[in-house]
């Protein structure tokens, strides 16, 4: 018994490290894999946020339709339509901070995006 004791005394000096950490949006789409995005109304990523989105969006809601301003891709490759049901023009954004839609091909994806899809997951 007096060795389990004294390996026990010992035990208290042992550092564990956690299990479980607190992970931003972003660190837990690049674990989980696949592709993720997040969009933003105004440019600079400001305003309002959609979260971090790694599904296909046939239509991205009466609220973001055509108001999206800024996107991050964080993994995969995207798609962004002009239209619904992935129609209509589209503009294909790898992994980056788009900051400014207004200053990619001419602006003429600022405030008209309406469908999102993933080409490479």
């Amino acid at each position: 018994m007096s060795n389990i004791n004294n390996h026990g005394a010992g035990m208290n000096n042992i550092e564990i490290s956690p299990l479980f950490q607190d992970l931003t949006s972003e660190q837990g789409a690049a674990i989980q894999g696949g592709a993720a995005m997040e969009f933003f109304e105004d440019v600079n990523f400001g305003k309002t946020t959609s979260g971090v989105v790694t599904n296909d969006l046939p239509y991205v809601g009466d609220f973001w339709n055509d108001k999206i301003s800024s996107i991050k891709v964080y993994s995969g490759q995207w798609v962004f339509w002009s239209d619904a049901n992935f129609s209509g023009s589209g503009i294909i954004l790898g992994p980056g901070e788009y900051s400014d839609l207004t200053s990619l091909n001419g602006g003429v994806y600022n405030d008209v995006i309406s469908s999102a899809q993933a080409t490479i997951r």
